[in-house]
């Protein structure tokens, strides 16, 4: 085997038979293993990813609200905070060109909230991501999303849940995830009119 080629087993079965076929057309072989490491490296599956033991990556998923109680008629904010590990990076919000599937979303479950607008980022980075070999707008390390709700004037008080998830891809300029989806979940109260904060 040459120095630095790659193993058969770690190639997957279509990259094989590309290998195969090239081979028998006589294209170089340096050629077919670069081709073939660009291609078994830059993504795994989840789980792949998951038992490898070359990364350390963790995701923390904090959702809170302010004010911390509402009466009807009243909004509050809520925030979703997004804890990566150092030299990580998830995707904006916003679309990446025509691949819809690199930006990051966030759903609500059905709840009695009324959300208002659309969810708020900030500012994403521009940068030359290694795992794509693209330019794309992404957020490192930690990001706060946010989205104002509204209580609808006829809830009575008590407490009620905000749930959802938000589905993403990590990256280190390396390799990326497939989307991984992680839930979040609080309760928020709801005062009558007449109690205080």
């Amino acid at each position: 085997m040459l120095q630095g080629a790659i193993p058969m087993f770690m190639i997957c079965p279509f990259h094989r038979m590309i290998l195969c076929l090239l081979t028998r057309t006589g294209v170089p072989l340096v050629a077919i293993l670069i081709f073939s490491a660009s291609s078994v490296f830059a993504f795994q599956s989840f789980e792949e990813f998951s038992r490898s033991k070359n990364h350390k990556y963790n995701v923390d998923v904090v959702l809170f609200t302010n004010p911390e109680t509402a009466k009807p008629g009243e909004g509050f904010d809520l925030y979703l905070d997004i804890k990566l590990s150092r030299g990580w990076h998830l995707y904006a919000l916003e679309p990446q060109g025509r691949d819809k599937t690199l930006a990051t979303q966030i759903q609500f479950n059905e709840n009695v909230f009324q959300p208002e607008g659309r969810w708020l980022e900030p500012k994403p980075v521009i940068i030359l991501d290694g795992a794509l070999n693209r330019v794309v707008k992404v957020h490192e390390n930690a990001v706060r999303f946010s989205r104002r709700l509204s209580v609808p004037d006829h809830l009575k008080s008590g407490a009620y849940p905000i749930s959802g998830a938000i589905e993403f891809r990590a990256c280190d300029n390396k390799i990326c995830s497939l989307p991984r989806k992680v839930g979040f979940k609080a309760q928020f109260r709801v005062l009558a009119g007449h109690e205080a904060f």
